[in-house]
């Protein structure tokens, strides 16, 4: 698998894949246009990437997680995030094709990368996916075709103690089991640390840590 050897992907996937183990099929992740004009006005750019993603306002702000018996924080923001894993902030992009070489990114040469590092080493791809008939935004390196090792995430409104409370889940990309969820304060995230909530499928690094 072609990744990029950034710290932030890096680190980030080292420490997914040690804790869900997840491995997705194949998705193509490019939007087709409605005619092969569209398609290349929207889909070459100069480095391949256009920064067109927006996260709402309801998902902006900070986000907190007491899964695994440790407090976390993620923070979005406007174009992207901070992550929980690593305290490092990426930028979302749309991948496409690289301007002059009719060449999606990652079909460009490692060296390429290297060249441009200053520009590539804090972004990663957005894309969305249905799962079990939810929408998910999904994180992936910018470089990878395959999505192998991402990160899903779902924000849903749910009742908790009689009030309606803004729940984030994490979960894997292909199967949609959820390994973990956030919440707009610490002591939320603490009280409902091993919440299953109705409807909701969670994956065993989740259960492992269920108080019995």
């Amino acid at each position: 698998m072609k990744l990029r050897k950034t710290l932030t992907w890096s680190v980030v996937v080292a420490a997914l894949a040690a804790a869900s183990g997840i491995s997705v099929n194949q998705t193509n992740l490019v939007q087709a246009a409605t005619s092969k004009k569209a398609q290349n006005t929207v889909n070459k750019t100069k480095y391949g990437f256009k920064r067109d993603f927006n996260f709402s306002k309801s998902w902006q702000g900070k986000w907190y997680s007491n899964t695994h018996d440790k407090l976390s924080k993620m923070t979005i923001k406007k174009n992207g995030f901070i992550t929980p894993w690593t305290g490092e902030y990426v930028e979302l992009v749309s991948a496409g094709k690289v301007k002059g070489t009719n060449k999606y990114l990652w079909q460009m040469p490692q060296s390429w990368f290297t060249k441009h590092d200053k520009i590539f080493k804090h972004l990663g791809r957005v894309t969305t996916n249905k799962i079990s008939n939810k929408k998910w935004i999904v994180f992936s390196p910018i470089d990878e075709n395959n999505i192998k090792i991402g990160y899903a995430f779902s924000l849903q409104n749910k009742k908790i103690a009689g009030k309606t409370q803004k729940v984030m889940f994490e979960a894997n990309p292909k199967t949609g089991e959820i390994y973990d969820q956030f919440y707009r304060s610490p002591k939320l995230a603490q009280k409902y640390q091993n919440y299953h909530f109705k409807n909701e499928t969670y994956a065993p690094v989740f259960n492992q840590y269920q108080k019995k």
